[in-house]
């Protein structure tokens, strides 16, 4: 069995891993255009089908973190904006005299710890997938951290196994 990389190989999972930064131009970029190219080249090739796969469960996994911190302060944003609300009466004030009360500021405080949480997660998911593509781009394997795998990457002995049952049918 050969173990060599090819060049196109490296190609191909490096794009992969950068294809995730298409969430920047529209939404859900981040698993639609891993998936496609993960979808259509992974019969190819081992190296591309385990970057693809690791890709992926990455992707997965920090939707789910980011989805999670959301719906931890959904409860906290709204426990302080009612405790707000009702202790200073601010829906029946006029807007010209609004001034943010100081009962506003527990309801700040969660917009900003969890903004600068959700705003670490990205930076971390940036920082992982442009080290992701440069390994892969060096014919290295990734392993994303933090990661769940919804997807298990192949084990060496499952890297055999598929390949010769295809090619005794």
């Amino acid at each position: 069995m050969e173990t060599s990389i090819t060049t196109y190989q490296k190609n191909v999972a490096t794009f992969i891993h950068l294809s995730v930064l298409t969430q920047f131009i529209f939404p859900l970029g981040n698993f639609i255009a891993p998936l496609l190219l993960w979808a259509a080249l992974k019969k190819e090739s081992i190296y591309i089908d385990n970057h693809g796969r690791r890709a992926l469960n990455f992707q997965m996994s920090t939707t789910l973190y980011a989805i999670t911190l959301v719906l931890i302060a959904i409860p906290f944003a709204i426990w302080h904006l009612v405790n707000a609300s009702e202790e200073l009466n601010l829906f029946n004030q006029s807007y010209e005299s609004f001034v943010v009360p100081a009962d506003a500021v527990g309801l700040i405080m969660t917009a900003l710890i969890f903004g600068i949480l959700l705003l670490a997660l990205c930076v971390i998911t940036l920082f992982c997938v442009i080290s992701a593509a440069v390994s892969a781009s060096n014919g290295e394997e990734y392993k994303y951290p933090l990661t769940i795998n919804f997807l298990k990457p192949l084990s060496l002995s499952e890297k055999e196994s598929p390949l010769d049952s295809s090619t005794k049918a």
